[in-house]
């Protein structure tokens, strides 16, 4: 009598796209050209790997065993432009996974999605950013939907608040003056949609405070832009709490573009990469 045929592990499956991308990596840092490598390059080489190994064990553990990739006869500079090219991929398939999704697997699938994006970035850059340890995530209680809407528009007030803070401190001829002064229209905006959200569906708005204490007060440009920074990470873990609880493709599709814009907008004030966005630190 045949044996049965083996039932693939779904969960597996799901994993081997990540480790593949942490194969890669690996493969790029041994391979023969890792001696031109820069240190910036190493580093980041590393936190893929080790980050996309992170993913592949949230998804499914214990792994299953994988061949390690090979680069064969590319160039550095082909191997990385492959990798980045993956990445984006990986971004993009993610990202239609986590419209279709719900509850806490919509925000892990728009995780895996923003961060493929900024490794994408992070790789064609001639300047690469610094990256975070790579920790566990954080669990995540999923709220209602409203609940959730209403968290982040508290934390939309207080933002408008420290970006008032520090446009001051930079100088009216600055590129950082007119950078700020743009994303502090875009939250207003964005927290007047999250309003109009909220009394559509007959709830409560949250009032803004009369004042708050930011996480650095701004005394130079410096400050500034670092307290901008830590804003906008901040905010990250409430876009995600959102995308858990939205109850529609549209809200989710919203719920991510909020997630993505906020990393991108802490990247371009100097955050590291993060092996979680949209999870608590």
């Amino acid at each position: 009598m045949p044996s049965p045929t083996a039932v693939p592990n779904p969960s597996a499956a799901a994993a081997a796209p990540e480790q593949a991308l942490a194969a890669f990596a690996a493969a790029i840092l041994v391979g023969p050209h890792h001696k031109q490598l820069s240190k910036d390059r190493r580093q980041l080489l590393t936190f893929l790997r080790n980050t996309h190994t992170a993913h592949a064990r949230a998804i499914t553990n214990p792994l299953p065993t994988l061949a390690p990739a090979k680069i064969g006869g590319m160039s550095l500079n082909s191997s990385l432009a492959l990798l980045s090219r993956r990445e984006g991929a990986a971004a993009s398939r993610y990202r239609s996974a986590a419209r279709k999704a719900k509850g806490s697997e919509a925000l892990l699938l728009g995780s895996l999605s923003a961060a493929a994006g900024s490794f994408a970035s992070a790789l064609g850059s001639s300047n690469p950013p610094g990256t975070s340890p790579v920790a566990n995530r954080q669990p995540v209680e999923v709220l209602s939907e409203i609940a959730a809407v209403q968290e982040l528009v508290r934390q939309l007030h207080a933002i408008v608040y420290g970006y008032q803070q520090a446009i001051g401190q930079f100088k009216v001829l600055s590129r950082q003056r007119p950078k700020a002064e743009r994303e502090l229209l875009a939250q207003r905006i964005f927290r007047d949609r999250l309003i109009a959200w909220l009394r559509k569906h007959a709830a409560d708005v949250p009032a803004a405070a009369p004042a708050y204490v930011p996480s650095i007060v701004p005394r130079n440009p410096a400050t500034a832009g670092k307290l901008i920074m830590r804003m906008q990470t901040a905010l990250e873990p409430f876009c995600g709490l959102w995308l858990a609880a939205a109850a529609t493709q549209p809200d989710r599709q919203q719920a991510l573009n909020a997630l993505t814009n906020a990393m991108k907008t802490a990247h371009s004030w100097g955050a590291p990469l993060a092996a979680w966005p949209g999870y608590s630190s």
